[in-house]
């Protein structure tokens, strides 16, 4: 199934550092959105975009020797703990 079979040797736990790093700049983001808040402004969406694009644009993840992240695919990744981040922190 998508060479991600037993015998490919697909090993969910080594995705677990690329997990981490998404969580650590989920943190970032979050703590940002907050930050951003506590000074009386109003955290908006492409804001925390930018913020976040500029903490992520150099990350290069690799799995078994292959880049993960095209452009395209890292713009996804921002937008996607971008929008996490943002609903987490904003009221209801």
């Amino acid at each position: 199934m998508f060479g991600f079979n037993k015998k490919s040797g697909f090993n969910k736990a080594s995705l677990l550092p690329l997990v981490a790093k998404l969580g650590e700049y989920l943190q970032k983001g979050f703590d940002h959105y907050v930050a951003v808040k506590a000074q009386g402004e109003a955290p908006t969406r492409e804001a925390l975009q930018q913020f976040l694009f500029l903490q992520m644009h150099s990350w290069e993840p690799e799995f078994q020797g292959k880049k993960l992240l095209d452009e395209e695919t890292k713009k996804a990744a921002i937008c996607f703990v971008t929008g996490i981040a943002f609903n987490m922190a904003r009221e209801k």
